[in-house]
């Protein structure tokens, strides 16, 4: 009598197939959940990194308009808002500048020949602290300091809007005023 074997295909059985598709699936959702965290921490930075570039700037340009100015009158507090008025000096942009922030609206707004401009939003907190000294028997600012708080909004800039918006940047500066005459 014969026995007839059963030949087995080489090949991999439907549930091999399986298995290995499961694992395969498995690494790749890690891989893309892992992808999506990096992109999230990366945007978080840009959010971080776009805030403070932008808020350098528009505290430099504030404080290059008050270190050049011929004329700076500053009037407000932190609780009620600034109102900073600045006669500037020079070829290239000369004129009546005024800065303008309320804790309501947390914008820095600039007034000037051509109109009005946001300089800043979600501006949280502004303190301008001033020295004055004695000149030609009249008062004047010689040197101001500004601090501010700003939220870091600017995510849309990253790509992403309204992350982690509790998180703040505080920025300061200050300036030596060159010029006192009007």
């Amino acid at each position: 009598m014969r026995i007839h074997r059963i030949k087995r295909a080489n090949g991999f059985t439907l549930i091999e197939i399986m298995i290995a598709t499961t694992i395969a699936m498995i690494l790749l959702f890690g891989a893309l959940y892992s992808t999506s965290e990096t992109l999230n921490v990366v945007r978080e930075g840009d959010a971080v990194v776009h805030t403070n570039v932008h808020g350098r700037r528009a505290l430099d340009r504030v404080l290059k308009d008050f270190r050049y100015s011929a004329a700076l009158a500053i009037t407000g507090d932190n609780e009620t808002g600034w109102s900073i008025a600045v006669t500037t000096t020079g070829t290239l942009d000369p004129g009546a500048l005024t800065y303008n922030w309320t804790p309501n609206s947390k914008t820095l707004t600039v007034t000037g020949p051509s109109g009005t401009e946001i300089v800043l939003q979600d501006l949280r907190s502004f303190s301008v602290n001033t020295v004055t000294e004695t000149i030609d028997e009249e008062n004047v600012i010689t040197r101001v300091s500004v601090e501010w708080e700003l939220g870091i909004t600017a995510g849309n800039e990253a790509g992403v809007e309204g992350i982690h918006e509790e998180r703040t940047l505080s920025l300061a500066g200050a300036t030596w005023v060159r010029k006192n005459d009007i």
